[in-house]
């Protein structure tokens, strides 16, 4: 055995004893550390404990695009790109159902949507009261996105919230009354495919350069990235950074399309120098701060990594890492007759990513006018009636020797997004302390539930187990370790509906060893 792997076994057996143990490797201890614009220099980033003990966030989609509500948040992309639609046949109608609605693109643009997005039911104390009892722990706003409307009062984006539509800062609203209310909150942006989002012709209202300031510099199909789209991005982020000191900033993938598309690192320094901004004002703000990013564009050392609408198949303890999924079936933003994802799949899913070491961002689509779809509001208060009863199986719990087991079933047929919810049989697991927990998603017909892999070959414990419960129930609970698994007599009367957490106490130190990587 080499030396370097005999190392890396050592290194892999210590991560593993701290997360069982209940103790983090990460701290809330603000960073003393002058970070550089650079790869290396970031790679000194420690993700917060707050964050790691979080688990669960919310955020929304909300601009213009919510007026038009038809199909999709990228409604101002499509409506211009009838030669790029081939490809999308969900999407081919749009250029022609807007022509239809609102009239053909030289008479009413994107940009006419704008004063019909009023909000004028907003309120976000009343958002932040529901998403508090929700049981989420970070609430971030919608700040810009691919469209290039800006929700707050901005010096780099003259077509903004407060200037026109809604005539209110919603940024500064929203993290202001999260804060309000003792919430980490943040902003979710979306900017960094702008320089390129819509197709500029003559025919259309966005050739006219007054309106660059919506539509962005006009340029031709293939032109790559100026420097000046950049230098635009990085002043963009540096406002929000400054003006609202984020404890969570949301970077889509979009930021990467020039460097994936023309193979030079267009936006990348921009990004470095955000990325160091953000770090070094977090010191002076004395706050601990995360930030994350997709589609690989930034190293899992320099941020958080995000993977939209999927996640890992394996705990991973290298580095923390998110999910973003949303409620709606249909968009992100709000659109009109959507369907939306059964409450017991969402729990599922935020027990799957936190049984592998990562955190849920929940996305809600609000209408124009600033109120929450019904099913929208009933699914989020199902989700904090759950976690009210389990959240101890949740927040600031760390994985365990292995994710899980059990079945899963499939729930739609979305190409390489179908969705599977977990299956009767379905477990995973979280620790907390020297506690393990065992999120059953099947409640037995005559009482049995067996967990197969904590079976006598592979036991909680060397010393076995001292006591079992279920969260919110009060009854005395009857097992007994067997060869198949660890057979569990559940209550009479199930505490909560769609999951069961069992908590397991074992005599000893609970038992090492597993999947991670």
């Amino acid at each position: 055995m080499s030396l370097r792997k005999w190392f890396s076994i050592c290194a892999v057996a210590m991560l593993l004893f701290t997360v069982h143990c209940g103790q983090s490797t990460t701290s809330d201890k603000v960073q003393e550390l002058h970070f550089e614009p650079t790869g290396e220099s970031l790679k000194n980033y420690q993700v917060p404990r707050w964050y790691e003990d979080a688990k669960f966030g919310i955020y929304f989609h909300w601009a213009p695009f919510s007026v038009a509500a038809y199909k999709t948040e990228w409604y101002p992309f499509w409506m211009y790109s009838p030669e790029r639609i081939k490809k999308r046949r969900e999407m081919q109608d749009i250029p022609n159902h807007h022509v239809e609605k609102w009239g053909p693109l030289d008479k009413f643009g994107y940009k006419d949507f704008i004063p019909m997005f009023k909000a004028e039911k907003w309120n976000p104390q009343e958002w932040v009261e529901l998403f508090k009892q929700a049981g989420a722990k970070y609430l971030v706003s919608a700040a810009v996105h691919h469209d290039g409307f800006a929700m707050w009062d901005s010096k780099h984006i003259r077509y903004n919230s407060k200037a026109m539509g809604p005539k209110r800062d919603i940024v500064g609203e929203f993290v202001a009354a999260a804060r309000s209310a003792g919430m980490k909150t943040g902003v979710s942006t979306h900017y960094g495919r702008h320089w390129a989002y819509y197709t500029f012709r003559p025919e259309y209202d966005n050739w006219d350069p007054k309106y660059e300031g919506l539509y962005g510099h006009r340029r031709g199909d293939n032109d790559p990235p100026r420097p000046e789209d950049e230098k635009h991005w990085e002043d963009v982020m540096t406002e929000l950074v400054d003006n609202y000191r984020p404890d969570y900033i949301f970077v889509d993938g979009g930021i990467g399309d020039g460097e994936r598309r023309f193979e030079k690192p267009y936006f990348r320094q921009a990004f470095y120098n955000v990325l160091a901004h953000y770090y070094n004002s977090a010191q002076q703000w004395g706050r601990a701060v995360v930030l994350t990013y997709k589609r690989e564009f930034l190293e899992p050392d320099q941020a958080v990594e995000d993977f939209e609408r999927s996640g890992m198949d394996h705990i991973r303890l290298s580095s923390k890492w998110q999910t973003d999924e949303k409620i709606s079936v249909a968009a992100w933003c709000y659109v009109e007759d959507s369907e939306f994802w059964p409450v017991d799949y969402l729990i599922g899913a935020l027990a799957d990513i936190v049984s592998k070491n990562g955190n849920l961002l929940l996305n809600v689509g609000p209408k124009p006018d600033g109120t929450l779809r019904y099913t929208e509001v009933t699914t989020l208060q199902a989700i904090g009636k759950w976690l009210g009863v389990n959240g101890e199986a949740i927040y600031g719990t760390r994985p365990w020797r292995q994710y899980g087991e059990g079945s899963m079933v499939r729930i739609s047929d979305d190409g390489a997004q179908g969705k599977q919810k977990m299956g009767p049989d379905a477990v995973r697991f979280t620790v907390k302390g020297n506690a393990l927990y065992a999120i059953c998603f099947g409640w037995p017909d005559f009482g049995d539930f067996t967990i197969k892999s904590l079976g006598s070959a592979n036991p909680v414990s060397e010393r076995g187990i001292k006591s079992i419960a279920m969260l919110g129930s009060d009854e005395s609970i009857e097992w007994e370790e067997t060869e198949d698994g660890l057979k569990v007599v559940f209550p009479t009367e199930a505490p909560c509906d769609y999951a069961y957490v069992l908590k397991i106490v074992p005599k000893g130190e609970l038992a090492l060893g597993g999947e991670t990587q």
